[in-house]
């Protein structure tokens, strides 16, 4: 019996036989030849037929992935049609046929390479997009008549099997039968990378940084804990027993969760605790209808944006924002202003160079940058407002000069709005996201000046360790609720409650149950989760009491790495689902 340590991703165990799946490209596997001058049309022409085939199963793709609850999932997919779509992509590549005389094969292999090392270079935090490039690559291949991705031992084809492979696709997760599969081990990976994301949606665990190549092979029977990191590999009778039973009692409990679904969120000690929806598309609203709930507490509006080759409409959006907050039954609905990066760029959204694009052009800043787009966006949303609980959050605010810039938006939005006689509501509160060490600092001043603040915790963790997440590397050094963090929310949730402003946490660290009788100890009393992480959530809290004399912070903040933060939340995870009291102490 061997234990391999790695990092969880996904939470959930498994126990079952090893697959190693291959999906990786090969320099040998690629045809590469010379053609003629007479044969570069016909190449060209056999190109265009490959991207459109990979565009074609794109969209099948979609169509499918728009029936799972999470909708990051159709989200992502979007962005890799895209991608395809980019006719700077496909230029490129007819551009080499025409240049170097190669076949369509050589180009496709040759520019998606030049991308992916662009992306290893400029920047860590493009690790997600790198690991997207390598999946599209894969794909366009595929649709030129080159090998997919396949299992390295028939059993794979024959019964769910632990996934084991050097790196996890979204295409992957997607292309692999649920049914299929018992868990993914991989070598690359991250909290945040978008294959991540999707084995969340469906509920696979997922364990990263392990070498696969070294310590795993077809047939071995294996145990993954999605909730310390380990995979155990050929356990005794005595572990596996162990484990067994333990996932039995874990089915239990949600069995026992579903029994409790129509009460609202609360903890065993009967506190109120808000929690709400991270909503990215609205096919999600028929899904959040199925629970009880406090609302929307983050609607991304970046899908009204990416999917279109130029800016949607005033008219268009407000339908949108309509269609929302009829769909809530009068909840509140905190709307995000267009929130623009470097890995979520709407194709008419012309940069300017920049040294560093995760930095620069954000916020405010894009504000003033495409002013026209953001006025159309306050426009829909102010006349939307009539028709609910609206609420607006702003992005990416640094400082107090944000906060000005955003309100002078809103306040030219209704002057325009009042010379074309066109209603709206002037009562609507304002909200920001503090995702910036400098906002968090400045939490008591920011919150004077609006209604209420939502913490994201992906930026905020990144820009207080200079870190790029999703970078292995980080993730192994770092733990993803650092102490820093921590601090920086006990300074947020202090300036809210001076200023009876709620404070609401919708970043990844929140979809973690562990986490929840900490975030409780030091008073966040809201969430925003995505939708496939919302019942287990509510499942936990049902289960954390809080102790009012309490240790917890300070050994918390005593815990001095990255590995003795796993085994205090370990430890503290393991009492709460043993049913123990005083479970925040």
């Amino acid at each position: 019996m061997r234990t391999l340590q790695g990092m969880a991703s996904s939470s959930g165990f498994a126990v079952g036989i090893t697959c190693v799946y291959s999906d990786e490209y090969e320099e040998s596997v690629v045809s590469h030849y010379n053609i003629s001058e007479e044969q570069v049309s016909n190449e060209i022409a056999r190109l265009k037929e490959g991207f459109e085939k990979a565009k074609s199963l794109m969209q099948d793709i979609i169509k499918v992935s728009e029936k799972f609850s999470d909708k990051k999932v159709k989200e992502i997919f979007n962005t890799h049609l895209m991608i395809l779509n980019d006719p700077e992509l496909f230029e490129k590549m007819s551009g080499l046929i025409k240049e170097k005389k190669i076949n369509a094969e050589h180009a496709v292999a040759d520019v998606f390479e030049e991308y992916i090392n662009m992306y290893k270079t400029k920047d860590v935090h493009f690790r997600e997009l790198v690991h997207d490039f390598i999946d599209l690559r894969s794909r366009v291949l595929t649709s030129l008549g080159g090998a997919a991705g396949h299992f390295e031992c028939p059993v794979g084809e024959r019964q769910p099997v632990i996934v084991a492979s050097k790196r996890l696709t979204p295409h992957m997760v997607l292309n692999i039968p649920r049914e299929d599969v018992l868990a993914f081990v991989t070598e690359e990976g991250g909290y945040t990378t978008h294959s991540a994301i999707l084995a969340r949606s469906f509920g696979i665990p997922v364990i990263f940084g392990i070498n696969v190549k070294e310590n795993l092979k077809c047939t071995d029977r294996v145990i993954v804990d999605g909730f310390s990191g380990k995979v155990i590999v050929l356990p005794d009778e005595e572990t596996e027993k162990y484990y067994l039973k333990k996932i039995e009692k874990y089915n239990k409990r949600k069995v026992f969760c579903d029994t409790k679904r129509d009460i609202s969120p609360q903890t065993k000690s009967h506190i109120r605790v808000k929690l709400k929806f991270n909503i990215s598309a609205p096919n999600e609203l028929e899904i959040i209808k199925n629970f009880r709930h406090d609302g929307i507490g983050l609607l991304r509006t970046e899908f009204l944006f990416l999917e279109k080759e130029k800016p949607p409409s005033e008219d268009e959006q407000f339908d949108m924002y309509k269609l929302f907050l009829e769909g809530t039954a009068g909840k509140p609905v905190v709307v995000r202003l267009l929130d623009i990066g470097a890995d979520k760029l709407p194709l008419y959204f012309k940069l300017p160079p920049q040294t560093n694009p995760d930095l620069e052009i954000k916020g405010a800043r894009a504000v003033e940058g495409f002013y026209d787009i953001y006025l159309a966006q306050a426009k829909a949303l102010l006349r939307a407002a009539k028709h609910g609980d609206l609420r607006i959050l702003y992005p990416m605010v640094s400082d107090t000069s944000d906060v000005f810039t955003f309100k002078k938006l809103f306040s030219d939005a209704k002057k325009i709005l009042r010379a074309e006689k066109k209603t709206f509501n002037d009562k609507i509160t304002y909200g920001i996201m503090i995702e910036t060490p400098s906002a968090a600092l400045m939490a008591d001043k920011l919150l004077k000046d609006v209604g209420f603040a939502n913490i994201g915790s992906n930026d905020l963790l990144q820009y207080t360790l200079a870190a790029s997440r999703g970078n292995p590397l980080v993730e192994k050094r770092y733990h993803i609720l650092h102490p820093s963090m921590v601090k920086l929310f006990e300074m947020i949730v202090r300036a809210g409650r001076i200023h009876k402003k709620e404070i609401c946490l919708c970043g990844e660290v929140g979809s973690i149950e562990e986490f929840y009788p900490l975030f409780l100890k030091i008073g966040l009393r809201s969430f925003s989760v995505a939708p496939a992480r919302f019942p287990y959530i509510k499942c936990d809290l049902l289960h954390i009491g809080i102790a009012k004399k309490s240790n917890m912070l300070k050994k918390f903040y005593s815990a001095e790495s990255k590995h003795a933060l796993d085994k205090l939340f370990k430890r503290k995870y393991d009492f709460i689902k043993r049913g123990g009291k005083n479970e925040a102490d």
